[in-house]
């Protein structure tokens, strides 16, 4: 009578922490990546560079391949490029008198930006180092903490159930 009193503990302390996971696991959700901004053209002369520009970031670089270029802008990143910032280019290391609004997932519409050197078109200034802090160490995984911590908690559950199931009285 006593194995089967230990045994039913050992089931409903499974089935709480089953509970319990189901809970963290359904309220955990992840957003979608947000899309980039595709900025594309055409008619400009083969091996010439098209640089992307937040403020005095780079935010993208194509080399002109049979007169075509295209860059995806990222959003986020170093120059934390969010929707309705000005985006401006350059054509080999000169200002471009077009420029786009970021918006995420959008792109010029056909044929696409036609650019053009400004007169007296200069190239922005040369930004400072990347800052990089704790880059890369939290929060970048995917893996709810809170998921881990249950499972961590279920696995303890589980060793300190079967430890009782199988202690002699």
């Amino acid at each position: 009578m006593a194995l089967i009193r230990k045994i039913s503990l050992v089931g409903a302390a499974a089935v709480a922490a089953l509970m319990l996971m189901s809970t963290v696991a359904l309220s955990t959700a992840s957003a979608q990546a947000a899309l980039p901004y595709k900025a594309y053209g055409s008619g400009l002369t083969t091996v010439t560079t098209v640089e992307a520009w937040k403020g005095t970031t780079s935010v993208g670089k194509a080399t002109v391949a049979a007169g075509n270029w295209s860059i995806d802008i990222q959003p986020g990143g170093t120059a934390n490029v969010a929707n309705g910032d000005k985006i401006t280019f350059t054509i080999d290391g000169k200002a471009a008198n077009e420029s786009v609004t970021f918006q995420s997932g959008q792109f010029p519409a056909p044929p696409g930006l036609a650019l053009t050197v400004a007169a007296g078109g200069t190239t922005p200034a040369t930004p400072g180092p990347a800052k990089t802090g704790n880059a890369g160490l939290f929060g970048t995984t995917g893996t709810s903490m809170a998921l881990v911590l249950v499972f961590g908690v279920f696995a303890a559950t589980m060793v300190a159930g079967a430890r009782t199931a199988t202690r002699r009285d």
